[in-house]
C-alpha cells in the first residue's frame, strides 16, 4: 500500500472531510457521509482512522501546517511590510471561504472539548510566531513604537468572541464577511486608506 499521503482514497477522504466540516462543523457531519461523498467504503476510512476525533485532528493539522508555511512565505519576501499585512488578508480571505457559524461553534463552543484545546494549542502555536514577527517589525519601525504588542494579540483573542457572536453574525451574509470586517478593522481601523491627512 502507498504511504497514506499518496493514496488517492486517504487524500479523497481529506479533501471531502474538509468540504463537509467547513460547511456543517465537526459534530454534524458523520463518517458515512464523509464515506459516501468520498466514494470509499466504510473499511476504507478506518484503514487510515480509528475514529472521526482523529480525522478531525489531521484535518486540524494540516491546516495550520499549511497557514504557517504560507505566512512563512510572505514574511520571508522582499517587499514593505504594509504589502507583508496586505498579503496576509488575502491569505485569512481565502482561508476563511466557505466557513459555517456551525464550525466556529463546534471549534469554540466547547472549551473543555478535545478539539477546542488542539485547536487552541495550533492557533497559539501560529500566534507565537506573528508575534515574534511583529515584535521584529516594531523595532525596525513598520509598528508605532508607542503600541503594546500583547494588546494587539489580547485584541485578536478577543476577535473570536465577535465571530461566535449569533447577533452579529446575522448582519453579515457570511462567516467570510464578518471575519474579513473584523481583521480589516484590525489592521486599518475606521479611517479610509485612500485619504490623508492634511
Amino acid at each position: 500500500m502507498d504511504a497514506p499521503i499518496n493514496n488517492e482514497k486517504y487524500k479523497a477522504i481529506l479533501k471531502t472531510s474538509h468540504e463537509l466540516f467547513w460547511k456543517f462543523g465537526f459534530r454534524r457531519v458523520t463518517i458515512e457521509e464523509i464515506c459516501r461523498e468520498a466514494k470509499v467504503s466504510k473499511m476504507t476510512f478506518y484503514r487510515f482512522f480509528p475514529n472521526k476525533p482523529e480525522l478531525t485532528e489531521v484535518i486540524i493539522k494540516n491546516l495550520f501546517d499549511n497557514i504557517l508555511k504560507d505566512y512563512r512565505k510572505i514574511m520571508d519576501r522582499d517587499t514593505s511590510f504594509e504589502e507583508k499585512v496586505r498579503q496576509q488578508l488575502l491569505m485569512k480571505f481565502e482561508g476563511t471561504a466557505d466557513i459555517s457559524p456551525e464550525l466556529v461553534k463546534d471549534v469554540y463552543g466547547d472549551p473543555d472539548a478535545a478539539i477546542f484545546k488542539y485547536w487552541k494549542s495550533r492557533a497559539d502555536e501560529m500566534m507565537q510566531t506573528v508575534f515574534n514577527d511583529y515584535a521584529q517589525a516594531q523595532k525596525m519601525g513598520w509598528i508605532r513604537k508607542d503600541m503594546n504588542l500583547e494588546f494587539i494579540f489580547y485584541f485578536l483573542n478577543k476577535t473570536i468572541e465577535f465571530a461566535s457572536d449569533k447577533e452579529l453574525q446575522l448582519k453579515y451574509s457570511n462567516m467570510q464577511a464578518l471575519i474579513m470586517e473584523i481583521a480589516n478593522f484590525f489592521f486599518y481601523g475606521i479611517l479610509s486608506r485612500n485619504k490623508t491627512n492634511d
